[in-house]
């Protein structure tokens, strides 16, 4: 029976002393997990009170939510800690890693080896490829000596395989710009070609038209009867009209090729203008009032295209037995680009009390050849407010038409403020 009472007393007392080890275990693994801040302990009858740095657990905590991999090895390199980031960036689980050597990882062990070497200098840092059984990740390594506080090193590694394939993107997607800018060169040299083509081979055969048709002309009472006449003056007629055209349309191709810009004063440009359209004013008794005007970056040339063919136009398209009144005036303003809307633009308006332009014809003005009206109704190819479109598009402006029909025409034109 005494036998049998001690067994009992031993095994009761074996399974207490299993209790605390296990109790004894679970404070041990709380520590190392960080899960505590503090540890009591009962001494002698008095509760003993042990703080835990909590900041490790905020550091651990902080490296575990990483978006880079982190990691501490020795000298050789022997891996002694990774976090769950480096874990999933080499597809093995940390508990496999822990314990091998970082160079297993390497691609470019010599690379590495470069910057352990630099580690004596200070904090090393560098580009690496890691080798994960045969799958090659490009990654930056920055190594930080940690002792004396601890005798490790800290390794973080940021993967760059996303950075890399936006670098390839951009480097193709320059290789087809450089490709397109070339293209662009040649159209632009056989743009060249074909105006001195349009400007000399072509002109010169309608001279000759236009020449001989007006020496047949001034016979016509001697060799010509009243058909043939007629039938002249269609031919002349006609040619000048080709000659025109031809004109137009070499300077639509220039206004496509880069020009020098300066500062430049628009009320300069308007006045030059209307010297130039001083006959075509008086005869029209036209009224053309200006306001003060902005100075901008441009085309002294282009810019008097501009005025000239906006100015011409409220004077050609003008009420019958009303004698036309174009206002210019300009302002500061915004909301002109919509990806920029607080950028500044110089906003100048060439105002008439013209036929004006009906509603749903407003966007086709700008369109080469588009002519709203008969072609005996009022002069003109269908040229002049495209080229103003593309002048002012080149200006990194715009232009734009306000008008209804019987009520007048406004035209807006916008410059950047201050572009150099």
């Amino acid at each position: 029976m005494k036998l049998e009472a001690n067994i009992e007393d031993l095994l009761l007392e074996i399974a207490e002393l299993k209790k605390q080890l296990f109790e004894s275990s679970s404070i041990l693994d709380a520590i190392k997990e960080g899960e505590i801040d503090a540890l009591v302990l009962n001494k002698d009858g008095k509760h003993n009170i042990y703080s835990l740095e909590s900041a490790d657990f905020t550091y651990r905590l902080l490296i575990e939510k990483f978006s880079e991999g982190a990691l501490s090895i020795t000298d050789t390199g022997l891996i002694l800690f990774c976090n769950k980031y480096f874990s999933k960036l080499v597809e093995t689980e940390a508990d496999k890693i822990i314990g091998t050597y970082f160079m297993s990882f390497i691609d470019s062990v010599g690379q590495f080896q470069d910057l352990m070497t630099q580690l004596k200098d200070g904090q090393s840092k560098g580009e690496i490829t890691l080798n994960i059984e045969g799958r090659k990740v490009p990654v930056f390594i920055s190594l930080t000596d940690l002792r004396p506080q601890v005798n490790a090193i800290g390794v973080v590694v940021t993967d760059l395989t996303e950075k890399r394939k936006h670098e390839e993107a951009i480097v193709l997607y320059q290789r087809e710009l450089e490709m397109k800018i070339s293209e662009l060169n040649g159209s632009n040299e056989y743009l060249e070609q074909f105006i001195h083509v349009i400007s000399h081979d072509i002109k010169e055969p309608l001279r000759k038209i236009v020449s001989y048709s007006s020496l047949l002309h001034s016979n016509e009472d001697k060799h010509l009867d009243e058909d043939e006449t007629r039938n002249l003056k269609i031919i002349a007629t006609s040619a000048i009209r080709l000659t025109s055209l031809v004109d137009d349309l070499v300077k639509y191709a220039l206004n496509s090729r880069k020009v020098e810009v300066a500062e430049i004063d628009l009320n300069v440009v308007v006045k030059e203008v209307m010297e130039d359209l001083e006959v075509l004013i008086k005869e029209k008794d036209a009224v053309v009032e200006i306001k003060k005007l902005p100075q901008i970056m441009g085309s002294q040339v282009q810019m008097r295209q501009v005025f000239s063919n906006l100015i011409t136009n409220a004077i050609k398209y003008k009420k019958k037995h009303l004698k036309p009144i174009i206002s210019i005036a300009s302002e500061v303003t915004d909301c002109v680009d919509s990806h920029f809307p607080n950028k500044k633009y110089y906003k100048v308006s060439i105002g008439d009390n013209g036929i004006g332009i009906q509603q749903n014809k407003l966007k086709k003005i700008f369109v080469i050849f588009q002519r709203l009206h008969m072609p005996g109704e009022y002069t003109g190819n269908g040229i002049g407010l495209a080229i103003c479109k593309r002048i002012m598009e080149s200006h990194l402006g715009k232009i734009e038409a306000v008008s209804s029909e019987n009520e007048g025409s406004t035209f807006n034109i916008y410059f950047p403020v201050n572009i150099c």
